[in-house]
């Protein structure tokens, strides 16, 4: 992993992203990238108007946190990490898989939460949003998360359908590089022949991994991996987004999603 992204709005909660993202990058040896978008004014805007407008004003004030933020990294890490500030305007959304294609990011961070922590735990966020067309895998981290090296992972998969090797790959080396365990779950009441079929051929795929596998009891994902986890050690929650049409994301949340917004845990979206 050489370089790690993470999107910050610089509201009081986006620390906790930015300070994850920074202990995981120096854990890694990996490169930061902090980027932070912002809302131009329109292009028949005249040239006045952006030297005294409230977007340029925001973007000078971003700027100077951005760079105040860069110095104090250099200076904790003692140049150990490797820091890039990005200030872009435009759609958050747009400007953050812009510049994780562009950037080269082998992850994305960003916090569950923003400047509106109540209705983002409720009805989702800008982190929640980007899971379904972020280009590449996203850690999400929610208030309160403080980066410790971790012991045990769960990853929570489907075996209705075919699990998407690509991304089961990149959560076994995510695991690896933290050497990590990993508990596998799939919620399912009844695993018929071809799920147990498909636990056996992931089992022997993860053979060279510590790990353990369960079928969870429910109907609901979340709530399955909130009973399991009450019982169960984990320092992070890994799930296998899958695609949607762009109907299906507006209309419904997905569960990666859900479990996203809901958890106290970092979820890491691996692709």
């Amino acid at each position: 992993m050489n370089t790690i992204m993470v999107a910050t709005d610089l509201s009081a909660s986006a620390h906790w992203a930015t300070d994850y993202a920074l202990e995981l990058a120096s854990r890694l040896r990996a490169r930061l990238v902090i980027v932070h978008a912002y809302d131009p004014l329109p292009n028949t805007a005249p040239a006045h108007e952006w030297m005294s407008s409230t977007a340029e004003a925001e973007y000078h004030v971003a700027v100077r946190k951005l760079n105040r933020l860069r110095r104090s990294i250099i200076k904790t890490t003692k140049g150990a990490v490797g820091v890039l500030v990005i200030a872009r305007p435009g759609s958050p959304a747009t400007v953050i898989a812009n510049e994780a294609s562009t950037q080269q990011a082998d992850l994305l961070v960003m916090g569950v939460v923003g400047s509106e922590p109540l209705k983002a735990r409720q009805l989702g966020s800008l982190a929640t949003d980007m899971i379904t067309h972020a280009p590449v895998s996203m850690l999400l981290v929610p208030p309160g998360a403080t980066f410790h090296q971790p012991k045990n992972m769960v990853l929570a998969v489907d075996l209705s359908e075919p699990v998407n090797a690509i991304a089961i790959d990149s959560a076994l080396r995510f695991a690896s590089l933290m050497q990590a365990s990993l508990d596998v779950v799939c919620v399912e009441d009844e695993p018929d022949a071809t799920e147990q079929k498909a636990a056996r051929q992931l089992r022997d795929l993860l053979r060279h991994q510590p790990h353990t596998f369960s079928f969870l009891p429910g109907l609901d994902v979340a709530l399955a991996l909130a009973d399991y986890l009450a019982n169960h050690k984990a320092d992070l929650i890994m799930l296998l987004p899958k695609p949607h049409s762009r109907l299906r994301t507006w209309l419904l949340e997905s569960v990666t999603q859900e479990v996203a917004r809901l958890s106290t845990l970092p979820v890491l979206a691996a692709v």
